[in-house]
């Protein structure tokens, strides 16, 4: 069976897909890492987000900064290939908080070989000096959450920003010199309509950003949304799906991974980076990351963070997973099948267990395979948690 497959894929089984670029070109050299640096810390939460995160505190953020950057230590040297600001809301640093931990990054890491540096920021919390100072210390990538352009939006989804807020920010990081910025939205709230959809996807089309990154409104547990037991309807998500799919599509925007479009060579370098399964360094309290053959995760209180860095305690990891062969090609399935234009090499479903899930898929046009590639048929990227859980054990 597993030859029929294989031979079947080399010899370009099902639909192709034609893209505007050319295949993403990323070798798995590890001498290159991603870095996330995860700043928790928010004036206040989101009624949809159950991220890890606190209020903003000056002093605290002060004593987490330091903290940071010894812990940083502990790798320097590392050749870092792409950085990411997450969290929480980095841009709510103050200005003099924002140069000192980027300025001591900069003298701990190897950035020589950086690629991307993107910082993650929310309108209400950003001014022309901070894209200013951004811009002077090496971000080259914005991350910037609209989520909505309309006010009844986003209050709904309890934001802290105006539309106007978000054109004026939008407009200084276009004077800074920003050329590559993301920006978030979210569809399928209840009450909302297509129609209504589309025209906030149209509204946002004419700042012609280089990226955009766009979600169902999902109901997380321990958000505020799923304490009120809010619905959604998943067909009217659906339908927004596929409106934002054409839409996006004949405006010039590649649809690369399942909830990311981007201009042409615009695509997110370091959340590509976790989407082929690479190492990278996790900074920060709440932080996950991957190196040397283990996945882990940083502990989610901000206070403790502080105490074992600076006690030089090993306890700042509290989730440890050792990556073994098996575990590692199923994770690069999961994660592969993300990226729509490059696929999972079909080495990776060599298993009796996975060639006959595979197998299925095929079948049921859930997946395509071509050139040796397995990929997600298209009809079914709305649905692809349900077709990865497949491959879980």
């Amino acid at each position: 069976m597993w030859n029929k497959i294989v031979e079947d894929c080399v010899s370009c089984f099902g639909n192709s897909r034609k893209y505007g670029w050319s295949k993403w070109k990323y070798t798995n050299n590890n001498s290159k890492l991603g870095l996330y640096v995860n700043i928790p810390f928010c004036e206040k939460k989101c009624f949809y987000c159950n991220f890890f995160s606190i209020k903003y505190d000056p002093i605290l953020v002060d004593d987490y900064i330091n903290a940071l950057v010894k812990h940083a230590r502990h790798f320097r040297g590392r050749k870092i290939g792409s950085i990411y600001f997450g969290g929480g809301t980095p841009s709510v640093l103050s200005l003099n908080q924002i140069q000192k931990l980027l300025q001591l990054l900069n003298n701990i890491f190897d950035l020589t070989s950086l690629y991307e540096f993107t910082f993650e920021l929310n309108p209400e919390s950003v001014s022309k000096e901070k894209l200013h100072l951004l811009k002077s210390l090496g971000v080259n990538r914005l991350s910037i959450g609209l989520q909505s352009t309309e006010s009844e939006s986003l209050k709904f989804l309890g934001r802290a920003h105006s539309f106007e807020k978000f054109c004026d920010i939008y407009n200084s990081a276009r004077k800074e010199g920003f050329d590559n910025i993301n920006i978030d939205l979210i569809y399928g709230l209840p009450n909302q309509i297509v129609e209504g959809w589309v025209g906030i996807l149209e509204k946002v089309l004419l700042f012609d950003s280089e990226h955009l990154a766009i979600y169902p409104l999902s109901i997380e547990k321990d958000s505020l949304f799923y304490k009120n037991d809010v619905v959604i309807d998943d067909e009217i998500q659906r339908n927004m799906y596929d409106e934002t799919v054409e839409i996006l599509s004949s405006n010039n925007y590649f649809h690369y991974e399942i909830s990311n479009w981007s201009k042409k060579n615009k695509e997110s370098f370091h959340n590509i980076h976790y989407w082929r399964n690479l190492e990278y360094i996790g900074l920060g309290s709440g932080a996950a990351g991957y190196l040397n053959r283990i996945r882990y995760k940083n502990i989610t209180d901000v206070k403790r963070y502080i105490r074992l860095v600076n006690g030089n305690s090993q306890r700042i990891k509290i989730e440890r997973t050792y990556i073994s062969e098996k575990l590692y090609g199923m994770e690069s399935i999961i994660l592969g099948l993300r990226l729509l234009n490059y696929g999972v090499d079909i080495s990776y479903f060599s298993s009796p267990r996975l060639s006959g899930i595979l197998l299925e898929c095929l079948k049921n046009k859930m997946l395509l395979c071509q050139a040796g590639k397995v990929k997600l048929a298209l009809d079914y990227v709305f649905v692809s948690s349900q077709i990865l859980l497949k491959f879980m054990e």
